[in-house]
């Protein structure tokens, strides 16, 4: 359930651009592989995804990503059987978003602000086979950083899981042609 959803996530963050004028916007994937078809592709808002690891400690020393980054962590799961192996759980996931405090052709801090809300956008009501929608619960602002600025975005879901759930297997069985000549 994890690996799908981290994995739908970067999908959809990934498809957020940058439009004309500066301004962030969602665009379908049908938009973003015409324009990649025709030479032209579009400016991703968000320039790196991965899985939070406390990235954030020394990045005033090296900065191993390009930034705006977005770091998926999933927050403390307490797992409720159900019948026959699926369990669900009420899902927090935080979102660590980080941007330069001054990059290039932006105002820095204007396009953290919009980048924050059109995250939201983009993910309010988002919902899969294995969590249902999506809801904003808190935004956590975190100064300890002097060219960066970085807030943690927290979302929560209800979470399905079905990894336990013992399958019924059909194997093919080649026919018996009994063929009887009297």
């Amino acid at each position: 359930m994890r690996k799908e959803l981290y994995q739908a996530l970067k999908d959809r963050l990934s498809r957020l651009i940058v439009a004309d004028g500066g301004q962030i916007a969602l665009a379908s994937e049908e938009s973003i592989k015409q324009l990649e078809e025709a030479g032209t592709p579009p400016e991703k808002a968000v320039k790196h995804i991965g899985l939070w690891n406390r990235q954030v400690e020394f990045i005033e020393q090296e900065a191993p990503f390009p930034m705006p980054a977005v770091f998926v962590e999933f927050g403390r799961i307490s797992w409720r059987h159900q019948a026959g192996g699926l369990q669900d759980a009420d899902l927090t996931v935080g979102l660590h978003v980080l941007t330069t405090a001054l990059p290039e052709g932006y105002d820095g801090a204007e396009f953290h602000l919009d980048l924050l809300d059109k995250i939201n956008a983009c993910l309010h009501h988002f919902e899969g086979e294995y969590w249902g929608s999506f809801k904003r619960s808190a935004s956590i602002p975190c100064h300890d950083h002097e060219e960066i600025l970085d807030n943690t975005e927290v979302f929560q879901a209800m979470a399905y899981d079905d990894s336990a759930v013992k399958r019924l297997v059909k194997h093919p069985v080649p026919p018996q042609l009994v063929s009887q000549t009297d």
